[in-house]
């Protein structure tokens, strides 16, 4: 579901204009977004000052709510989403505010009394994240890649569902509906257009990514400096999971927090908020549980390797070595999954085995931990579970293998001055704004100023019975199975979210022109053709070639929409 990243050279001068010029346009449904993450992780910072005592600093704590902030967000959305099935919306707006004012100063008066400013650190910190991710967003029109229409429908009939016409469950299998949930009701609070929503909350849900990790590294290290780095190696090490939101991996981006809390949670052995944790991640991406199981099975693992004698513990952790070189090289020579290393083949990953291994001995389990974690997911895509499905697939795999090696980084420089650690996390950052671009990639931008145009005029004058085929291609994430069919490459994809008109995909090389392609629409009931601006869209050339069978009734310069003729004939 992801095509490989165009690496260029990035421009990232005017990204802070960017950032004020998108602020300036939307700051008011910003600070909403804004406040609303931030109410969220506070209730979850008061519930863990109360019920740990006093032998974990408030740092800590924030950084770790600001991983869990999607549990009470999610139960918050499901309760505004039922209530919109038998509510006013004018009244939902009335319950929403009184949930989250008086549930907001309930927390602020558990924790007023004993809760120092270096609690605020994660949330200034998060802002400032937000503020650089905040600039992607600049010059889209929608969000980017076929996944995002895909969100976007989801997301519109979990809104319809309180007209009583429409009572439907929006998908006929589970798909990630904890993020969609939401997503639908953010749009009931704000009023505001789902895909702007969509938009504004990815980039804000990846600036709160790197911040749980604090707590994880601090925990097993008892050095900021050394969390501090991991933060940094987790935010700007590598160009994933930023990339992730070019190809709309918006649930999945938000089950990283998550799965980082979970830890965070199980470190503090509060059983029942991690059953919670686990079940709101599995919502909200399924196979964030997965992934908690193989974190897991490494975190114990770990352990038990530690307190085998010496030489079993030489062969056990020789074999891991082994396997998981093997894995790297499967991986580097199969076409399809090689792109899962892309983002770490540079000097950055160099760099945290190199510190792992210089404490290694210091902390020997932690270090096993995260190469076991590795070696479970890159092993994960080689497991089938059905014809067409591996156990993880090659797009999130490719997003999740920065955290275990910030981990690692930030666990190896425990043992280095403060001052080296502080000029390490410096050049990461500089290495990142000189080598990664902070803007979308031009792959992944479906729409553009002709195709939203074409898109509003089929939604004023195109038929809601209309059949409208759209450019295809079939995808391969997976080493083994079958290719997901007809996956949208261009701003057609768009049409059946929008329009609620039915598409069908077509291979984007079809020659229309041919007898066969003509019978092909007529048979399936397809009525117009959508031409879309994209270089992989359909050749507009067909309907001057053959006018008896087609006629353009909508022309842009590089959009066009094609009504098919004499299907009876």
């Amino acid at each position: 579901m992801s095509p490989t990243p165009i690496r260029n050279i990035p421009v990232n001068n005017d990204l802070p204009i960017n950032s004020i010029h998108v602020i300036s346009q939307h700051w008011g449904l910003i600070l909403a977004l804004l406040a609303f993450i931030i109410w969220n992780a506070l209730l979850i910072f008061a519930h863990l000052k109360k019920n740990t005592g006093f032998q974990y600093t408030d740092l800590e704590l924030t950084a770790l709510a600001m991983g869990g902030w999607p549990l009470p967000a999610l139960l918050f959305s499901f309760i505004i989403l039922f209530l919109s099935a038998f509510i006013p919306a004018g009244f939902i707006l009335v319950i929403a505010a009184a949930i989250i004012l008086s549930s907001g100063w309930l927390a602020v008066r558990t924790i007023w009394e004993n809760t120092s400013a270096w609690a605020l650190a994660p949330v200034l910190i998060f802002l400032l994240f937000a503020f650089l991710r905040l600039g992607f967003v600049a010059n889209l029109l929608m969000p980017l890649y076929f996944d995002s229409a895909e969100h976007y429908r989801i997301i519109q009939e979990l809104l319809a569902i309180g007209n009583e016409a429409n009572r439907t469950w929006p998908t006929t299998s589970y798909y990630h509906l904890g993020y969609h949930a939401i997503i639908a009701a953010l749009t009931i609070i704000t009023s505001a257009e789902p895909s702007q929503i969509m938009l504004l909350f990815g980039q804000l849900i990846l600036a709160a990514i790197p911040l749980p990790i604090y707590f994880l590294i601090h925990r097993a290290t008892f050095s900021r400096s050394a969390a501090i780095l991991g933060v940094t190696l987790a935010a700007f090490g590598w160009f994933m999971p930023a990339h992730a939101v070019n190809w709309g991996k918006y649930p999945a981006l938000l089950s990283l927090s998550l799965i980082q809390f979970a830890f965070g949670i199980a470190i503090l052995k509060k059983r029942w908020m991690f059953a919670l944790t686990a079940l709101a991640a599995m919502l909200i991406h399924t196979r964030s549980m997965i992934l908690l199981v193989m974190l897991g099975a490494a975190w114990f693992l770990s352990f038990a390797w530690e307190k085998q004698d010496r030489n079993k513990r030489i062969i056990s952790f020789g074999l891991t070595v082994t396997l998981l070189g093997l894995l790297i090289v499967l991986v580097f020579r199969n076409q399809i999954l090689s792109p899962i290393l892309d983002p770490y083949l540079i000097w950055v990953t160099l760099l945290t085995g190199l510190l792992a291994a210089a404490v290694f001995q210091a902390f020997p389990h932690l270090v096993i931990f995260p190469i076991l974690a590795i070696l479970f997911m890159l092993a994960g895509i080689f497991i089938p579970v059905t014809s067409s499905l591996t156990l993880l697939d090659r797009p999130l795999v490719e997003m999740v293998l920065f955290l275990p090696l910030a981990f690692l980084g930030g666990l190896g420089s425990v043992r280095l001055p403060k001052f080296a650690t502080s000029i390490l996390a410096v050049l990461i950052i500089v290495n990142a704004w000189m080598t990664i671009s902070f803007a979308p990639s031009k792959c992944c931008q479906l729409v553009s100023q002709d195709d939203s145009t074409a898109l509003n005029w089929m939604e004023r004058h195109i038929p809601k019975d209309a059949v409208i085929a759209i450019a295809g291609v079939d995808l391969n994430v997976n080493a083994f199975g079958r290719p997901m069919r007809g996956a949208g490459i261009d701003a057609g994809i768009w049409i059946k979210p929008l329009t609620k008109n039915e598409t069908l995909a077509l291979p984007n090389t079809t020659d229309f022109a041919s007898t066969e392609a003509h019978d092909l629409l007529c048979r399936n009931g397809v009525t117009h053709i959508y031409v879309g601006e994209r270089p992989q869209s359909f050749s507009p050339d067909f309907a001057e070639m053959v006018p008896e069978w087609y006629e353009t009734i909508f022309s842009l310069p590089k959009t066009h929409i094609v009504k098919v003729l004499n299907c009876g004939k």
